[in-house]
């Protein structure tokens, strides 16, 4: 995998604060990791919440930011992920208070969604005060977020989380989705700083080995999005091929 060296010498300084909890909180006590259980959901994303839906990346984005122009990217962004990963959640903001995150839940609040995406309006603000792309900061949380919708839609937590008692493995297969959107916003444009989203995930490894929210190592994530990268940019597999790929892989660890 590319080594913090390589990766500082690329330009991929960014550090996310969050993008996925390592633990609940007590507004969540069922959740572990950033799937949102759906004994939850209401405590997080209570009925009433502005959602959207971005089939072209032109629908207007959800006015939390104040900054027009950013959330006309961030749109085409979640317009460009949906695309890649064939999917189509909804979007909202919800006040993260207690722990700046983000979430993905299978509940929806759309017609012909699939399931939600959720941005901590406190970590939305955090990765937008970095200094060294923003917003691909944000990109890799909602490209993560995305991961999981997709493997929502598969059936994928269940068949890689079988028999173990952490989330690590579903995790990490959401790491690998991050590196896959990553792989191929660099076949799009080569100067797209894709190493932003393995020292991201990497930084938010952790040892808790006995712990039901372990997400993995520090190597081990950053290890998956590496791996998502390379079937992307490197070996051009389609999407298909990537989904088993990553669930061969999760399931060796």
């Amino acid at each position: 995998m590319w080594n913090r060296r390589e990766i500082i010498a690329g330009g991929a300084l960014t550090l996310l604060f969050c993008g996925c909890s390592r633990a609940d909180t007590a507004r969540t006590p069922h959740t572990f990791g950033c799937c949102l259980a759906s004994e939850d959901v209401e405590a997080v994303y209570p009925n009433g919440t502005d959602t959207r839906m971005f089939f072209t990346g032109n629908e207007a984005m959800i006015p939390r930011s104040g900054d027009r122009d950013f959330d006309y990217a961030l749109a085409q962004t979640l317009a460009k992920i949906s695309d890649f990963f064939h999917v189509l959640p909804g979007f909202a903001y919800y006040d993260d208070y207690d722990s700046h995150n983000a979430y993905a839940t299978e509940r929806t609040r759309l017609n012909r969604a699939d399931g939600t995406v959720l941005m901590g309006i406190n970590l939305q603000r955090q990765l937008r005060a970095g200094h060294d792309h923003p917003d691909v900061a944000v990109a890799a949380v909602c490209s993560h977020e995305f991961g999981h919708i997709l493997q929502y839609r598969h059936r994928l937590i269940e068949r890689v989380n079988a028999g173990q008692s952490t989330v690590k493995r579903s995790e990490l297969q959401a790491d690998y989705f991050a590196g896959y959107y990553a792989g191929l916003r660099k076949k799009e444009r080569p100067s797209y700083p894709a190493a932003v989203a393995a020292v991201t995930q990497g930084d938010f490894g952790d040892n808790n080995f006995r712990s039901r929210t372990h997400h993995g190592t520090e190597e081990e994530r950053g290890n998956a999005v590496v791996r998502g990268f390379a079937a992307a940019y490197r070996e051009n597999k389609s999407l298909d091929v990537a989904i088993e790929e990553s669930s061969r892989y999760v399931m060796t660890l």
